[in-house]
């Protein structure tokens, strides 16, 4: 629990408060309503627009988005306008010239064996058309052998020809069909070229000197050599098309781009940029919608996690989550209701919004670091409502300027003790707010006065409503949710409030017991890590009920007749049993708050009235029933609660000890306490026995304190005798 704030406690618990159920459905509420506040800066308004109709409306684009289907044609066009990319593979070339030079090699290997097979056979003889060499061994011999050698289709004619020839001419041969096949494949031969080729082929051969039929065999010969060495290349020609995509910048409908005008002709390509828009009615663009859904499901993550992680009270108190939830909606409208201004052209109203007083009060009534973690909450809701740039979903000008004002408001806050220490925050968030926008405006802008002047009372502006609504939403969260301040806690405890003076002029016996109680419980409240305060001020009104019948309570009677005295122990039970009620009464009447009625009503708990019961025992001669002597209760249901009971009982009893030693003191104030924890006064509060037995010592801490030892001064007679 927060130390200075108590959730009030209840006699009965009820089960929503603690119910898992509960607390997830106050988590849906939770993200619900963060979504539907930011869903108009998020979801563009749709009309109901057909084609070939006048449109009434002026209508800009609200958010930036991609014109897929323009983009698309303008790559396909950028695809169509990609070649197919070819390469000269020069292994084709250098392959083509050895196969080249492997015929050669043939011919001129045939050609020596003929040589030397003429000059052996004898019977060598040759007719017009063929010649024999040797037995069995022709011309078509030579040729079919040349034909397995060589991997191109020739004519007989040409093998013929090169059969014949000389070494030497064969030589020239050679080098002119290795010139030309090397020069036209190095100037590269694609697919489909056979007429250039030939041209090209005619060309070299007609600046030779060779013989015709030598030519004839020669342009055979090059032209079979002659395949093609530009080959495509698919590797290449994909990366050219992968860079002609890339080229293609998207096309993009900037926020703000005017679609159509009012009165404008609803052309098929303005309806589709509708369309495109989410603009129209029937074709609504979703995707806004769901990443506003995981957005603030991503948020409401965040804090659930956080809390469920934290020792705050809020992890299991649903009437906590339930104020964190209201002040975090509030704190969001604020936001939307000054947004409402952009709309009269004050582009820069953002910066009026009080957009501190929510972490403000989140660190009044629960914690400082969720109130911290709240304050990015409103940073990313404060640049979502607030934007007004064309590029961006978000404006962080109105974001940073957000955080740090509710950065400042948290830590200048504290723990106050006054009202006024609002207000001193609200100052300290008034210069924040200052110091951000100059920073921020003199990033994005170049200076000109007479804006930052306006800026600035907008800052300002901001500060101050930011410290007033906290004020005055305080006592509305302590009412709604019976909640205790430090503030609220410190003006209870003013003397001069209306039943405390009552209580000082109608029962002085009964102040003074609640002071000396209120020192007891305080001292030992902190000592246990509880709310000293709310202890003080508790011991102050638990005995407010005792203003109804003063007299009846000894510490009022000054030395007086003792009522009881003349009356039956059933009507004194009745008398002191009932002043717990009164008190609540009371209480009510004066409007107090729960937590301090509560302890009024459980500071006695359930225990035993024992001096008129045993007093009944003894005048009576029908059974006493103990249960008839109890006080009504509830137990102490906090730690407070039993601390200011105890602290009760121990100082009417140490009131009677005549002489109050540190033992005789401590030994009482042990059998008090064990005897309440053994009649069960604590079972319905979380009291350890750690925690009792440091409350006892401070207890007799303090008591010894009050009743220490003083040296007794001479009688003033006795001086002026001696």
């Amino acid at each position: 629990m927060k130390k200075g704030l108590l959730q009030g406690p209840r006699r009965i618990p009820e089960i929503w408060e603690t119910s898992f159920v509960v607390r997830i459905l106050l988590f849906f509420l939770f993200a619900c309503g963060i979504y539907f506040y930011l869903l108009d800066h998020v979801i563009p308004k749709t009309y109901d627009l057909k084609r070939n109709m006048i449109s009434n409306e002026f209508i800009t684009a609200p958010m930036e988005v991609e014109d897929v289907e323009t983009t698309k044609k303008l790559q396909e066009e950028a695809l169509k306008s990609v070649k197919s990319v070819y390469v000269m593979d020069e292994r084709i070339t250098t392959n083509q010239l050895k196969v080249l030079d492997q015929i050669f090699r043939s011919v001129t290997e045939l050609a020596l064996e003929q040589e030397k097979q003429l000059l052996n056979s004898p019977h060598a003889e040759a007719d017009g058309s063929t010649l024999i060499v040797g037995e069995g061994f022709s011309e078509n011999d030579l040729i079919q052998r040349l034909k397995e050698d060589i991997p191109y289709q020739l004519t007989d004619e040409t093998y013929q020809i090169l059969l014949k020839q000389s070494p030497e001419s064969l030589a020239i041969i050679k080098a002119v069909s290795r010139n030309i096949v090397s020069a036209i494949l190095l100037e590269g031969v694609k697919m489909n070229d056979e007429g250039k080729i030939k041209e090209r082929v005619n060309q070299q051969l007609a600046i030779s000197e060779l013989e015709n039929r030598a030519l004839q065999a020669v342009k055979e010969l090059v032209m079979a050599s002659l395949v093609p060495n530009i080959v495509f290349d698919e590797q290449a020609t994909e990366q050219a098309k992968d860079n002609a995509i890339r080229s293609v910048k998207p096309v993009v409908i900037h926020k703000g781009d005017i679609l159509i005008g009012e009165g404008e002709y609803i052309t098929d390509e303005i309806y589709r940029k509708l369309g495109v828009a989410g603009l129209l009615t029937h074709n609504p663009n979703y995707f806004p919608y769901i990443g506003l859904v995981l957005l603030v499901l991503l948020c409401t993550a965040f804090f659930y996690i956080y809390i469920a992680q934290s020792k705050l009270e809020i992890k299991t108190n649903n009437r906590q989550l339930l104020m964190f939830i209201v002040i975090i909606l509030l704190n969001l409208m604020s936001m939307k209701i000054i947004s409402l201004g952009q709309a009269l052209e004050y582009s820069f109203i953002g910066y009026l919004a009080p957009v501190a007083f929510g972490s403000m009060l989140i660190t009044l009534f629960i914690d400082y670091r969720l109130a911290m973690f709240s304050g990015v909450l409103f940073s990313i809701g404060s640049s979502l409502i607030f934007n007004t740039v064309n590029d961006s979903l978000f404006d962080y000008r109105y974001g940073f300027v957000t955080l740090a004002g509710c950065i400042a408001g948290v830590y200048s806050l504290g723990k106050p003790t006054l009202r006024r220490s609002i207000l001193v925050s609200g100052l300290i968030v008034v210069l924040t707010n200052l110091v951000s926008i100059t920073a921020i405006y003199m990033l994005f802008y170049s200076v000109k006065w007479q804006d930052l002047t306006q800026l600035y009372g907008f800052g300002v502006i901001s500060g101050l409503l930011s410290s007033i609504l906290t004020i005055g939403l305080v006592p509305f969260f302590e009412s709604a949710f019976g909640i205790l301040s430090t503030m609220k806690l410190i003006e209870l405890s003013n003397p001069n409030h209306p039943l405390l003076r009552r209580l000082l002029m109608e029962t002085p016996g009964t102040y003074h017991h609640s002071i000396m109680v209120a020192n007891l419980s305080e001292s030992a409240a902190e000592a246990i890590g509880a709310n000293g305060l709310l202890a003080r001020v508790g011991s102050y009104y638990h005995d407010v009920g005792k203003m109804k019948r003063p007299h009846f309570y000894i510490e009022n009677q000054m030395g007086g007749d003792n009522p009881h005295d003349k009356i039956a122990p059933s009507l004194s039970r009745t008398i002191i049993l009932s002043h717990p009620y009164d008190g609540v009464k009371m209480l009510e009447e004066y409007r107090i708050p729960k937590p301090i009625q509560d302890i009024a009503a459980q500071h006695h708990g359930t225990t035993l009235l024992k001096y008129f019961y045993h007093k009944a025992v003894q005048e009576s001669d029908q059974p006493i029933f103990e249960d008839d002597y109890r006080y009504a209760g509830p137990k102490a249901q906090f730690k407070e609660s039993a601390i200011v009971g105890i602290c009760d009982s121990v100082e009417a009893a140490v009131r009677s000890l005549s002489k109050p030693t540190p033992e005789r003191i401590e030994g009482l104030v042990r059998k008090i306490v064990k005897d309440r924890l053994d009649d069960g006064q604590f079972h319905e509060c979380d009291l350890t026995l750690h925690e009792l037995e440091i409350i006892m010592r401070s207890i007799c801490e303090t008591l010894q304190g009050i009743f220490h030892s003083r040296i007794e001064y001479p009688d003033e007679t006795e001086v002026k005798r001696a």
